[in-house]
């Protein structure tokens, strides 16, 4: 058996072209065992504008091929040519009853086809043969297909792969766009979202870019499957695609197997689009947009920016640098320090064809657009003017070298650069020139891009409360279409099974040797891990109190960041860490408080030394504790138009009653209470508390040490001991369901929760871990299966057993779930996961595969060298001495359905669950709501302060 070695980060990357013309970019990295791989295609939603084909297509490349999915193609084909001569016939028809007709006709065709159908064969194949976190994306400009996997079947991933991209077939086609509907009802209810797309036709018309990419409601009901095989076989070519490798393989040996499987993709060119010409704004052009948002006021100025491939790219960047960057020392973040602005940010994109750059601007609550928008003009002209220092502009330079030298680090960060170049069609050396050009910038550069595209000429946006009307969909009535051989295997199946594969054992954290532990004085342990791929640093101060503790930490993080000390201001600080090339971010969750420091090991004892006087010397500004008001007023507000983020809070409720975060962390009244004394000291008070340390770099671990020590010493009295507090959950002695009536959204947002009993052993939390992915977890689960892929009842869904930390393995457990649904389908998706919950189908055939999908996310989430120290900090803060997926692995392999089906009827079946729904009332059937518990109707001062 062969184990995987460590090696060092390669940011290597080798193009090749196939002989029909198809792009490779191979980059090894041995860091970590797992290889990303994606194809990316040169076609977006810019090529199939305002239809929604572009991404429905992409929605299609997961339902199989012609040797993938399917018990019988010929057969199935019969049936698949009579549902497209359906859809064409749809597409022509206005007739609203006969539309209907034609649907219910193409749904009992969908329902004959299904006969032959094997649903998620090629996720399953894919997570057969190492894959996890398989996915895909649309943009405007281009599609890419990607996912994880191990190394030893890089044969079977580029089979599949390929297989995919020549043989496409387009079946269970009604139900995934009644899938699509959902993900674009989901999108409606986001608060920006119609505001953007408003903006965004706005801006670039008549562009394609000014068409939202999942296209519009009436294109999404006349689809044409003659229109999507035609995109297919005009962008769908091999000269338009590139394929995309990073991770722990062997390029000498890939690419026999990449020229063998992807060559077979046919040759071709697509056809050149036209050019689309926008015209340049004509001085000041006025437009507004509707944002439901009361209270809040907000102008942006939107200038015509560059395309991807501009070489005025870099000053760009500069030049937005000058007014935002990461330290806050820009002279949009100084209008907010000052509390001259609630908020100012400069912020873009560069598509292929186009870009925007845009800067919005916040006024205070009692100051007007106008004077926001004199400010910002007043900030753009010092930089026009060349207002800027020497110190600044190399300040902001080194920023952009560390951010490059940190994007490179890692597969994950790295692959999707190589997505990104290879999108804007670039190539690495392209890249490489980047990185030279803006080194080479000068402060003349900057001046002349600000004064080229910060013009006169621009479209002033103005923000107006309100929302933009929704079309409300009805619910189609279509008969579920249910798949017979839901656990068949294609022959093509049975043919990958026979490739030989070398079995690689995974890799797991190596608690003694992967990082060096040190306990230089009581209540700090450093972790050191060794850099070996720049000389970048990252220190990470974690103090033990957390949110759970103490929720003043949500203020004190967005308070004590705005200060500075009695001999430094927080300009002259932060100016002084932005020369240096370092940051300083402070951060709070459940269990800590984290002071993360990053920077250049050659300023390291520097950078210490200040964060270290900033750290003893912070000096409170009650000036500033107004920006918190602000913040808190604002973000009341927009609480309540999110149904995403009120049924989080009443599910936090319904769990953990009067301590869910929601009503524990301070309300606006006790904001407005708040010294600024009192913030600063429970900041000197929490530094105080027991410290984990995690240095990433390349220095001898005694300087790190020393300089640990002598820098952030807690004083006389030493370190605080951990509270380590553990919120109790809520038990319930019958079914209710908790409803929240919210008439504006277009989706339900529905929740679970079940309280269980404790999982003492660690084989009943493995059981556990592999019960949640049978359930709830993957597109191969039954609720995916069961309420998306079958029922179209869902966009989302998950369900998972939930544990607390081992250390604290003898307190209770709970099932919990999730999915969200146009709202008169409400009911529907209630019964198929309320019939799952309660009567669980058992399918031994998938067995092997969730076991498989289990190692898969093991051996894929080894993590990066910087984060390694990290995660093995929480392997023990959890109660564990070793890496607990060994462990893991060692029970899941010897499991099978009936242990799954045991643990189900242990701690699962015949418990009532607590149901939450949040979204419009009005379209649920209240008596038939009534059959899964009591209703109680609650309101958000029970839930939310």
């Amino acid at each position: 058996m062969k184990q995987t070695a460590p090696a060092l980060v390669s940011t290597e990357i080798n193009e090749y072209i196939l002989d029909n013309g198809l792009t490779v970019w191979l980059n090894e990295d041995h860091s970590q065992p797992k290889v990303f791989g994606a194809v990316v295609v040169m076609a977006g939603s810019k090529d199939s504008p305002n239809t929604g084909i572009a991404h429905y297509f992409e929605h299609m490349m997961f339902k199989g091929t012609e040797q993938i999915g399917t018990t019988d193609y010929a057969a199935e084909k019969v049936l698949l040519d009579a549902i497209e001569a359906k859809y064409e016939e749809l597409a022509a028809t206005k007739n609203s009853k006969r539309r209907e007709a034609i649907q219910m006709e193409i749904n009992e065709l969908s329902i004959r086809a299904a006969d032959f159908v094997i649903p998620n064969e090629f996720d399953r194949l894919i997570t057969k043969y190492g894959g996890s976190k398989l996915n895909a994306g649309t943009s405007y400009d281009y599609t890419v297909y990607h996912n994880l996997f191990s190394p030893q079947y890089l044969e079977q991933w580029a089979e599949l792969n390929s297989e995919r991209l020549i043989r496409p077939v387009f079946r269970m086609f009604q139900s995934e766009l009644e899938t699509v509907y959902e993900e674009k009802n989901r999108r409606d209810d986001m608060i920006l979202n119609r505001s953007i797309e408003r903006l965004m036709e706005k801006y670039f018309h008549p562009h394609p870019y000014a068409y939202p990419i999942i296209g519009s409601a009436e294109n999404l009901k006349n689809p044409r499957l003659s229109e999507m095989k035609r995109f297919f076989r005009t962008y769908y070519v091999s000269s338009n695609m590139g394929l995309i490798l990073s991770g722990d393989f062997d390029s000498q040996r890939a690419l026999p197997i990449i020229e063998r499987t992807f060559s077979r993709i046919p040759r071709g060119v697509p056809d050149a689009a036209p050019t689309v010409r926008i015209r340049p704004f004509r001085g000041r052009e006025r437009t507004t947009i509707k944002i439901p948002l009361p209270l809040l006021k907000a102008v942006a100025l939107g200038f015509r920016g560059v395309p991807a491939n501009h070489p005025d790219q870099p000053a760009l960047d500069v030049a937005a640098g000058i007014l935002n960057n990461s330290n806050g020392t820009g002279y949009l973040d100084r209008l907010m320090v000052e509390r001259r602005l609630m908020g100012a940010m400069i912020g873009g994109e560069s598509f292929n064809e186009a870009g925007f750059i845009g800067i919005v601007a916040v006024p205070r609550l009692s100051h007007t657009c106008r004077s926001a928008e004199r400010m910002i003009w007043r900030e753009l002209e010092r930089v026009k003017q060349g207002d800027f220092t020497d110190e600044i502009f190399n300040s902001l330079k080194r920023e952009q070298l560390r951010r490059h030298l940190t994007e490179l680090e890692d597969i994950d960060s790295r692959s999707q650069i190589m997505v990104r170049l290879f999108s804007q069609g670039k190539t690495w050396a392209d890249y490489r020139e980047e990185l030279a050009r803006a080194e080479a910038l000068t402060k003349e550069d900057v001046v002349r891009v600000a004064n080229k595209y910060f013009g006169a000429n621009y479209l002033f946006v103005k923000k107006k409360t309100g929302r933009y009307p929704k079309e409300r969909l009805k619910k189609p009535g279509f008969a579920p279409i249910v798949p017979k051989h839901a656990d068949a295997t294609s022959a093509y199946s049975d043919w990958l099974d026979r490739m030989p594969v070398e079995e690689v054992r995974p890799r797991f954290v190596d608690f003694t040797h992967d990082v060096q532990t040190l306990r230089p004085a009581d209540g700090l342990t450093l972790y050191i891990t060794p850099n070996r791929v720049n000389n970048i640093f990252t220190l990470k101060l974690s103090y033990a109190i957390g949110l759970t503790e103490e929720p003043r930490l949500k203020l004190l993080t967005g308070y004590i960041p705005l200060l500075g000390t009695a001999s430094l201001t927080f300009d002259a600080l932060h100016t002084r860490l932005q020369t240096l090339g370092s940051t300083l971010d402070l951060t709070a969750d459940e269990y800590s408080l984290t002071l993360k420091i990053t920077g250049f090991d050659t300023a390291f004892d520097e950078t210490l030394e200040l964060v270290s006087g900033f750290v003893s010397g912070v000096k409170a500004d009650d000036a500033k504790l107004k920006t918190l008001v602000d913040d808190a007023r604002v973000a009341n507000k927009a609480f309540f138009k999110s149904n995403n983020e009120v049924a989080e809070a009443l599910f936090e409720f319904v769990q953990y009653g009067p301590e869910s975060q929601f009503l524990t962390r301070p309300s606006l009244r006790d904001v407005k209470r708040t010294k600024g004394r009192e913030l600063v000291n429970l900041f000197r008070h929490a530094v105080r508390r027991e410290c984990t340390a995690h240095y990433c770099g390349t220095l001898p671990a005694e300087r790190v040490v020393d300089r640990t020590l002598r820098y952030f010493s807690p004083g006389p009295d030493g370190r605080i001991a951990a509270v380590a507090p553990y919120r109790r959950l809520v038990s319930y002695d019958r079914p209710r369901v908790y409803l929240y009536h919210m008439p504006d959204v277009f989706q339900n947002i529905i929740y679970v929760y079940m309280p269980c009993q404790p999982l003492p052993t660690l084989r009943e939390r493995h059981t556990a871990d592999l019960f949640s992915l049978y359930f709830g977890e993957g597109m191969s689960s039954l609720m995916f299966q069961e309420i998306r892929e079958f029922r179209s009842l869902a966009y989302y869904t998950s369900g998972a057993y939930r544990l607390p930390p081992y250390r604290l393995s003898d307190l209770p457990t709970r099932f919990v779930a999730y999915l969200s649904t146009q709202s008169d389908k409400t009911i529907d998706a209630l019964e198929v996961l309320d019939a799952l919950i309660n009567h669980m189908p058992e399918h031994p055939e998938r067995i092997d595969s969730l076991i498989r999908t289990e190692i898969n996310r093991v051996n894929n989430a080894y993590p990066a060298f910087r984060d390694i120290s990290t995660r093995i900090a929480e392997f023990r803060r959890d109660g564990y001495t070793d890496d607990p997926h060994r462990a893991l692995l060692d029970d899941i392999r010897r499991m099978t359905m009936d242990d799954i089906t045991r643990f189900y009827q242990a701690h699962v079946c015949g418990r009532k669950p607590v149901y939450v729904i949040v979204g419009n009332a009005h379209r649920i059937d209240r008596r038939r709501l009534a059959t899964f518990g009591e209703i109680v109707r609650i309101q958000h001062q029970e839930f939310y302060r």
